[in-house]
């Protein structure tokens, strides 16, 4: 079918930290199974894969690259501050053009949109041109972990505080149809027990969990891989695992499966 001839497809990546790796899954089998995509958007964590995709055209070589230097990775976070944030970002930023290898947003190959939360305003901010990697690290600011990010006269934090899944701004771009990757699953919820910590996270979950369900209301196909059962009990350092990280792909690799007859309709005419 000649690209001209079928709907134009819009791929949302949302917000959601370590859930973030089933993206990679999704967009494995997405791609093995030729369905096309003419459009990504991200928020957090969806920004930094989404614009791995954008720029390179896949994401085996990203997996390869996580799953290689899994354990150093972590020191990237290492750089902190008390005012405003316990990590400044400087590395994380360094890293960012260095993966990216500097690039430009016009120089992808795929049209790419990054959300990211402006703090005074508390509205959402789409960036589409210039370079990606400020835009990456705005978007991945999560309060009191990252320092808020000034970009373009912005004070920038996490995109999904304002648009988990981002999927009117891939409508506005021209998408016919829209995948909608959204990892906050109801599953979360089962724990009744809890900490004073777990309580306040907890209570972002819903906030984030709610807000992903009005920001995915529009979408053609709503992908919601769980993992829930990773989140409810990984510590922190099993987050590298590679074991632990392939199983999470895999995550997102069964629910693009589980999803593809509905997935390939939506691409014909």
């Amino acid at each position: 079918m000649e690209k001209e001839n079928r709907k134009k497809i819009g791929l949302a990546l949302g917000s959601g930290g370590v859930r973030g790796l089933a993206h990679i899954g999704v967009i494995k089998v997405l791609q093995k199974n030729k369905i096309p995509i003419d459009f990504i958007s991200g928020s957090s964590v969806g920004s930094l894969i989404g614009s791995y995709l954008s720029v390179f055209g896949e994401v085996e070589s990203l997996e390869k690259s996580i799953l290689e230097n899994s354990k150093e990775l972590l020191p990237l976070l290492f750089d902190f501050s008390l005012k405003g944030g316990l990590v400044k970002g400087r590395k994380i930023d360094d890293s960012f053009k260095r993966i990216f290898k500097d690039a430009d947003f016009s120089k992808t190959k795929i049209p790419f949109f990054v959300i990211a939360t402006d703090l005074i305003s508390g509205q959402p901010v789409v960036y589409s041109s210039g370079k990606l990697s400020p835009a990456v690290h705005g978007s991945m600011a999560v309060p009191l972990v990252f320092k808020p990010f000034h970009y373009k006269e912005k004070l920038l934090v996490d995109g999904g505080l304002s648009d988990p899944v981002p999927v009117e701004t891939l409508k506005k771009a021209g998408a016919d149809s829209v995948i909608a990757v959204n990892l906050y699953h109801k599953n979360e919820f089962r724990n009744k027990k809890f900490t004073f910590s777990g309580v306040a996270l907890r209570s972002v979950r819903i906030a984030l969990h709610n807000l992903s369900k009005i920001s995915v209301r529009n979408a053609d196909i709503i992908l919601n891989p769980d993992t829930s059962n990773f989140l409810n009990k990984l510590k922190m350092k099993d987050y590298l695992n590679k074991e632990k990280i392939k199983e999470i792909i895999s995550i997102g690799e069964e629910e693009a499966r589980r999803n593809l007859p509905e997935i390939k309709k939506i691409t014909m005419v």
